[in-house]
């Protein structure tokens, strides 16, 4: 069978071997071909196969997709680092953030790409002008969002799968662009949410290997930085003690996605709580039960009782530290399902756009693959496992 030659860009295959801090002849050499073949490749001499391309990927630390962009993205700055790191540790990136930083950029690239060949306007409802007070702000968004969801309202018995997938849902149907990242291998300490700003298709990435509350938690948060304009890379651990701008903007970025999440009468009016009188202790089991209608963590619920005056600010504060001297855990893995996991991975929102695009026959088989980053027999199951109700 013939090779089948990537119709990428010259420009492209330079920026994404320069930027890797490769010369042409250390890129040849990682990729086994003739030591001349990278400079030919970026003279426009001879095309790579796509299965070179492939390897090229994962020598330049890159995704697939990026090398079918036109030009090379722009707009790579360095995010405001929000994240309180423990005594001693180095706010460097590893490396598998910074892939996953090149990666949301790309696949919004993408996106705005696939919106330019269909001479689609691309929708930016997660926007909306801002009342006075962060009351008004959290009830806005609130209803704001619910009325965007194709999904129903989760149930109070619903677990916190359904409570991820109704809210991800209204944002990518806001126009968010809400990713995970992939493999496990960004550690949930390093990384638990970040955002990127942008008018048309803001970014959202979770860390596919926090707990499923957790990640809803932090997006929202992270929508909540959107709203006010401002992107970064955070940890969204509440602090009660917020002195520095920094650490101020995340208090009042939790506090909101904590009214979004847990409006003060649902929260007021729930059974454990209107049964527990004010200073009453909570035990654990009944703080998990009473964070359960709302998909939070027992961290988030016990920090929005604080601020409905229903405990201490100590109670939350001592059960804050000491969760905070645990490390945090990933998320447990069963295996799951390849396509499941993919979707999840690269955004259902994502997804449901490419695969129509294929559709369409505004984009090509290899081109949906590559965006997808699976071969071409698997676009369709991968298709179904990004549908809205999956």
């Amino acid at each position: 069978m013939p090779s089948i030659p990537a119709l990428v860009e010259p420009e492209m295959l330079e920026w994404a071997r320069s930027s890797a801090n490769l010369t042409p002849l250390a890129a040849a050499r990682k990729l086994k071909l003739p030591e001349d073949r990278v400079e030919q490749w970026e003279r426009g001499e001879i095309r790579p196969t796509i299965a070179q391309l492939r390897k090229a990927a994962e020598v330049y630390n890159r995704a697939l997709a990026v090398f079918f962009l036109p030009t090379p993205p722009t707009g790579f700055s360095t995010l405001r680092d929000f994240r309180r790191l423990a005594l001693g540790s180095s706010n460097d990136w590893s490396a598998d953030l910074h892939a996953e930083y090149r990666r949301a950029h790309s696949q919004r690239d993408v996106l705005l790409e696939l919106a330019q060949l269909d001479d689609e306007k691309l929708s930016s409802d997660w926007r909306f002008s801002l009342p006075a007070s962060d009351e008004d702000i959290a009830e806005k968004a609130r209803k704001h969002l619910k009325s965007l969801s194709i999904l129903p309202f989760p149930a109070p018995g619903a677990n916190e799968y359904k409570h991820l997938n109704y809210w991800t849902n209204a944002l990518e149907e806001a126009g968010v662009l809400v990713m995970s990242t992939e493999g496990g291998d960004v550690e949930v300490d390093e990384m638990r949410a970040f955002s990127l700003y942008f008018d048309e298709v803001p970014v959202i990435m979770l860390n596919g290997a926090d707990a499923t509350r957790g990640r809803l938690f932090s997006m929202l948060h992270e929508y909540v930085h959107l709203l006010l304009h401002t992107e970064g890379l955070c940890d969204t651990r509440t602090d009660t003690r917020a002195t520095s701008p920094d650490r101020q903007l995340e208090a009042r970025c939790n506090a909101l996605a904590a009214m979004i999440l847990m409006p003060a009468s649902a929260v007021t009016q729930s059974k454990l709580v209107a049964a527990h009188k004010v200073g009453d202790p909570w035990s654990l089991a009944d703080l998990v039960e009473a964070a359960k209608p709302f998909g939070v963590s027992v961290e988030a619920f016990l920090r929005r009782l604080v601020t409905l005056n229903r405990v201490s600010s100590k109670t939350y504060e001592d059960f804050r530290d000491e969760q905070a001297s645990k490390p945090m855990t990933r998320r447990k893995s069963a295996g799951g399902n390849f396509y499941a996991t993919k979707a999840r991975d690269l955004g259902k929102g994502y997804v449901r756009r490419v695969s129509a695009a294929h559709r369409r026959s505004s984009i090509d088989s290899i081109t949906a693959a590559t965006y997808l980053g699976v071969k071409v027999d698997q676009i369709t199951r991968l298709a179904s496992a990004a549908q809205v109700d999956s």
